[in-house]
């Protein structure tokens, strides 16, 4: 028997599509996108556990990581407007939706008797409503999604997966983790004795530092190579 552990963001759903339209709701200034996404994501990380132990607050935090990200591009937003952004996002990820084929995924997997989990970093509240909004409990029993606020451990920290791992009562070996974060996900699967598969949906440079099993361009290739998998 083996065991599939996903990421939230960016991986059971596009965290793009609310965040963009978060931004046309409320400016009309052009910008690049897919670049504006990412600062943000990179900003994210930078202030993260900052945000984690109380150095500044979660408006603070989410403040500075959208205006550094549009800063960057040359797009000035004012605090109010940066909040604003992120209040439009945080509104439009409750109405998340996965992909068919993300779903395809999940019922596969379920037909072939794995055992799902998931692993989030993220305050309790915020990421339990995004679950919420996704309906991933129908195939991945509650107990068995870890929501990094609720135990104060963060991936990459290999705590996080030795929690997972007692839960699915499974050998490292036969434990896969599906993400999007280099940093994160891969590293902290790596560190766990896990197979790492990296959706990487934007095309970043894979570093060599680090052991990936399979890479996913898109939710189409990602189905292929979980196929695979059950087939052995």
């Amino acid at each position: 028997m083996i065991g599939l552990v996903f990421d939230v963001d960016d991986t059971l759903y596009e965290q793009i599509v609310p965040f963009e339209n978060a931004y046309r709701s409320l400016f009309d200034i052009d910008i690049d996108m897919d670049k504006f996404y990412h600062l943000s994501r990179y900003y994210s990380d930078v202030k993260f556990e900052d945000s984690r132990n109380g150095k500044m607050t979660m408006d603070e935090y989410h403040i500075y990581r959208i205006q550094e990200a549009a800063k960057d591009l040359g797009v000035f937003l004012t605090d109010e407007q940066a909040l604003n952004m992120q209040k439009e996002y945080k509104k439009n990820q409750q109405k998340l939706q996965m992909s068919n084929t993300t779903i395809s995924i999940l019922e596969l997997a379920k037909e072939n008797n794995v055992k799902l989990g998931i692993i989030t970093n993220g305050p309790s509240e915020h990421q339990w409503a995004k679950i919420k909004a996704l309906g991933v409990e129908r195939w991945i029993d509650r107990e068995n999604i870890i929501v990094s606020g609720d135990y104060g451990i963060n991936k990459p920290d290999v705590r996080i997966f030795e929690i997972m791992q007692r839960k699915l009562q499974l050998p490292n070996a036969s434990l896969y983790y599906v993400g999007n974060s280099i940093g994160n996900d891969i590293v902290g699967a790596n560190n766990a004795g896990w197979k790492a598969i990296w959706i990487n949906r934007y095309k970043q440079k894979s570093p060599k530092e680090v052991e990936i099993y399979k890479i996913a361009k898109n939710n189409n290739e990602l189905f292929e190579i979980i196929e695979k998998i059950f087939e052995k």
